[in-house]
């Protein structure tokens, strides 16, 4: 049992650290090749962008994505176009997605947070109408 354990934990590590080609395989590795002016950061020749935002909702893979998503990566990233076109960042804290107010639910209007449908807590939409996009996260308390 330890030895199926031990092997678990070094495939587990493997594909944890080898996993170099983050997102859609772009040859540089998520890393935006475009000059975002001075408040760009250089690193091997290569500009990062530093103050660029995510943008919500983004289409990436044929689907919305109305947050940071893991599709592709073992990290969060999101898309800086509406419509990913390759250039594209990992998710800080400040990136996800905020609430969206006056949000739609079950056909009624919410200005704030709600515990309506939930058990665990209350949510809010990440989109003016819940009913159609479906996309929600949990408010902070």
């Amino acid at each position: 049992m330890a030895l199926h354990l031990g092997f678990f934990l070094i495939w587990a590590g493997a594909s944890v650290f080898l996993q170099l080609v983050p997102v859609n395989g772009d040859e540089n590795n998520g890393v935006s090749t475009e000059h975002t002016g001075d408040n760009a950061k250089e690193a091997n020749n290569v500009f990062l962008p530093s103050d660029e935002k995510c943008v919500f909702p983004f289409i990436y893979g044929n689907k919305k994505h109305f947050d940071c998503t893991f599709q592709g990566s073992i990290f969060p990233w999101c898309s800086l176009d509406a419509d990913y076109k390759g250039r594209w960042k990992y998710c800080t804290n400040k990136d996800y997605a905020k609430c969206v107010f006056p949000f739609i639910f079950g056909g009624k209007k919410y200005e704030t947070c709600t515990k309506v449908g939930s058990l665990l807590g209350s949510w809010c939409s990440l989109s003016p109408n819940y009913d159609q996009d479906r996309a929600w996260k949990y408010c902070q308390s």
